[in-house]
């Protein structure tokens, strides 16, 4: 992977601080500046006669003064888990990358001094990964992972949910749609409008941060013994992102080439468009070049893809007559013969005529 990540560099996070690991900064004034940046007002403040403006957690300048600690100050796992929960609402996939890589680097060079001290008992240190752990796992489910209204592994497993619920209890999905919830037409809408190399590039990044993940749980393994924290939760959830992603690709034709055995022992290299201010992000190598399919091989899926292209131009062109007709269509293809003539043809002479000719007329009593 890349050695930087817009201005921060693994090499100066990483390096030692007066020949060690600086100070400890538990009870300082820079971890209560971190808190106060991270922190987030619930949203039930709003509420009743105590309306306020809520405060949002500030991830650029978490970032900022985490990396200015780790660099400056104090090789302090705390600062690291703070430092990746930050990256990886900002830069997401990407960010969790570079993370996990930082704490897994910090482990492997400083084990001996770093903080929490050993005095304190691995214990504490187990704590801080345990808590980087858990707060990851929570990001990763609401990443994006398509374009159209980017939506991510949970908003999938949402919309399994309510398609379930459909089953069991159409007036109870209905419900759970109008409170926001979206069923698996919504979700596939959104995958329409998705780029190929988007989900190529998705599926790319999350193999990195898999590998990060599964790195830092080798290197704790070895220096925790037996005392060492699961990072269990943070692998099967990245393993789920790349699979819906692999999933969403296969149903396009489009197969993911199995990583090269080389391959597998370095993270892909990704460079972060700084002048963007955003997780956008650009491979370094071009993907592998596989067939697009655009032809649907069922007849649910030809609806899906029409649906999609139908929100796609009331989105982009809501003065146009095109979305309307498409889901005219759409209607009438799922309609029997009888209802489509009757909507269609107002005439019931018409009406009459043309059945006598399919033969679908029903003879008079």
């Amino acid at each position: 992977m890349s050695e930087f990540l817009n201005d921060l560099s693994l090499a100066d996070l990483t390096a030692p601080i007066n020949g060690g690991s600086g100070e400890d900064l538990s009870f300082s004034t820079l971890f209560d500046q971190v808190k106060e940046a991270r922190r987030a007002d619930p949203d039930y403040l709003t509420q009743g006669d105590w309306q306020t403006d809520l405060k949002s957690s500030d991830w650029d300048q978490t970032i900022t003064l985490a990396a200015q600690g780790l660099a400056e100050q104090s090789k302090d796992l705390m600062l690291v888990a703070w430092l990746s929960e930050a990256l990886a609402h900002k830069y997401h996939f990407v960010g969790i990358t570079f993370g996990l890589t930082v704490a897994e680097r910090i482990l492997q060079n400083f084990w001996d001094d770093l903080y929490p001290s050993l005095e304190d008992g691995v214990e504490e240190r187990a704590a801080r990964l345990a808590w980087l752990k858990t707060t990851l796992t929570e990001v990763v489910g609401g990443l994006p992972i398509t374009q159209g209204q980017n939506f991510g592994l949970l908003r999938y497993d949402e919309s399994r949910h309510v398609e379930n619920l459909a089953l069991q209890n159409p007036k109870a999905m209905h419900a759970a749609v109008e409170e926001g919830k979206i069923n698996a037409e919504i979700f596939q809408r959104s995958v329409v409008l998705t780029d190929s190399d988007h989900l190529r590039l998705k599926a790319s990044e999350i193999a990195a941060s898999l590998y990060a993940c599964q790195q830092l749980q080798a290197t704790a393994d070895t220096l925790f013994g037996r005392d060492a924290p699961s990072l269990v939760t943070l692998s099967d959830i990245l393993q789920r992102a790349g699979q819906l992603t692999e999933k969403l690709l296969k149903d396009r034709g489009i197969e993911l080439s199995p990583a090269p055995a080389a391959a597998t022992q370095a993270a892909p290299e990704i460079a972060v468009d700084q002048s963007a201010g955003a997780a956008m992000t650009q491979p370094t190598q071009e993907s592998a070049s596989a067939p697009l399919r655009t032809t649907p091989t069922t007849r649910d899926e030809a609806f899906t893809m029409l649906a999609g292209i139908a929100q796609f131009f009331k989105n982009t062109e809501p003065q146009s007559p095109v979305p309307y007709l498409i889901e005219r269509a759409i209607k009438w293809g799922n309609m029997p013969l009888e209802g489509w003539l009757s909507d269609v043809i107002k005439d019931s002479n018409v009406v009459d005529s043309i059945r006598d000719v399919l033969g679908t007329k029903e003879p008079k009593q």
